[in-house]
């Protein structure tokens, strides 16, 4: 077995950031600020056009009916609308596939004999890991899909996702928090890394560990915790429903799970989520009529060539000024 860094190794806040912080910061803002105004205008449209009479009150107060009051409306409306019974997290009901990521990354006691750990580990280089937001988050999408299905043997059981805690080149004089992605969005799980088997620690011995050396690596399911390997790569999984329990149908697809996954990972903090909120304010017009409008991605940032953005990748595309892109 061979032992890298621990993952138990934290970075304090730091009270000053730095100018580059700051630009990550920003970076960031705007990518997720942009993410979710076209989540926005695009859910709004969709909205706007179940919303025709036979969905409102029989009162005719022209307002929702509650799943209690009219199940047959509801079952028409989320059966139409899937963002509400396969997307948005509630872990009690009609939380559909993110409320069941929510159940699973977040046990009642993480130091049952029962729980299972898959760490993701940074690359020993991390401090010049230099991978932008949505690379970060396709890499979580895709350990967390490992997680669940203990690497597509759901019948074994399934792992709770966890990162380590060292630094993560965005949160770099993080003024939030630590300076991991926890500066920005929520943990991954309510367990914590002192739950989990540190291999520093632990006999060489120990069947309770082992640390992947690549990523499809085969591995003992009953190994009580699993440690990825420090690639940026990971394991493909080919299974990725039948964990969920939710059955089989054409609201289930790559895409919806892809979705899922990502939005749980996003869930971004109270000071970022108000940044945002600021952000969609002064930016979207009050009298916006979504049946009247289309919501554009555009890529910017550290996408482009010749960007000023420090400790990020070199730019893969030429960005054209906005004008000409719309």
């Amino acid at each position: 077995m061979e032992a890298k860094a621990s993952p138990n190794r934290g970075r304090s806040p730091t009270s000053s950031p730095s100018a580059s912080s700051m630009t990550q910061i920003r970076m960031i803002v705007i990518s997720v600020t942009c993410a979710i105004v076209v989540s926005v205008v695009n859910n709004a449209i969709i909205t706007k056009s179940l919303l025709s009479n036979d969905h409102w009150s029989s009162s005719g107060d022209r307002s929702y009916d509650t799943p209690q009051n009219n199940p047959e409306t509801w079952k028409k409306l989320t059966k139409d609308q899937h963002i509400n019974t396969f997307w948005w997290p509630s872990p009690e009901e009609y939380g559909g596939i993110l409320g069941k990521i929510h159940h699973f990354q977040n046990p009642s006691d993480c130091s049952a004999a029962s729980a299972k750990f898959f760490v993701w580990r940074s690359k020993s280089d991390n401090e010049n890991d230099t991978r932008g937001l949505t690379a970060w988050a396709h890499a979580a999408s895709s350990h967390m899909l490992h997680a669940l299905t203990d690497a597509d043997q759901p019948e074994a059981g399934h792992r709770i996702l966890i990162n380590d805690d060292k630094l993560f080149p965005m949160a770099k004089g993080c003024e939030h928090g630590p300076e991991t992605r926890e500066c920005y969005f929520e943990p991954l799980t309510n367990c914590k890394l002192s739950d989990v088997d540190d291999y520093e620690t632990a006999d060489p011995k120990s069947t309770k560990i082992k640390i992947l050396s690549k990523p499809d690596e085969e591995y003992d399911r009953s190994v009580r915790t699993l440690y990825t390997s420090d690639s940026i790569w990971f394991r493909k999984v080919k299974d990725m429903y039948s964990w969920t329990g939710l059955g089989f149908n054409s609201q289930h697809s790559t895409i919806h799970m892809t979705a899922a996954s990502l939005a749980y990972y996003f869930r971004v903090k109270p000071w970022l989520r108000k940044e945002i909120d600021e952000r969609l304010r002064r930016n979207i017009p009050l009298d916006l009529n979504p049946q009247r409008t289309i919501g554009v991605p555009i890529r910017r940032s550290d996408k482009c060539r010749r960007h000023a953005i420090e400790g990020s990748a070199p730019g893969e595309m030429e960005c054209p000024p906005l004008e000409e892109y719309l």
